[in-house]
């Protein structure tokens, strides 16, 4: 696993647990004290479950006032998923920069669905953020 993948793990206390589970992943909240566990489907292909782990840890990220009600309310599920959707598409893109590619020819299109986002606006603006025009 990448260094910054296990650095972000760490900032935001997660533990990562490999299983069988109904949807791709999802944090488990365990009592103070204890790692929270980023549970990740097992036999995901490597892109995949990097994808999954970002995912994840968007939400990890967000403010925990604002998932309270998560599984009871559709808005704050939209905004929560919309939020760690964000996240998967700031950290690629920042990899893709990261790796050395040439900002000025990157093709956003094909970022958009490497990474897996029909959001290409939101693309276009975390290139804009590295010189692209």
């Amino acid at each position: 696993m990448e260094s910054h993948l296990k650095h972000l793990l760490k900032k935001y206390n997660l533990v990562i647990k490999y299983g069988p589970t109904h949807g791709k992943g999802y944090i488990a909240r365990t009592p103070d004290g204890y790692p929270n566990l980023l549970v990740v489907k097992e036999n995901l292909s490597d892109e995949e479950t990097e994808k999954v782990i970002l995912h994840e840890l968007g939400h990890a990220e967000a403010d925990d006032d604002t998932q309270k009600d998560y599984k009871d309310n559709p808005i704050t599920r939209i905004c929560c998923e919309s939020g760690a959707k964000n996240f998967v598409v700031h950290e690629q893109i920042k990899k893709y920069i990261d790796l050395g590619n040439d900002v000025s020819s990157a093709n956003w299109l094909n970022l958009a669905k490497y990474i897996g986002t029909d959001n290409y606006c939101l693309v276009q603006e975390e290139l804009l953020k590295y010189g692209v025009e």
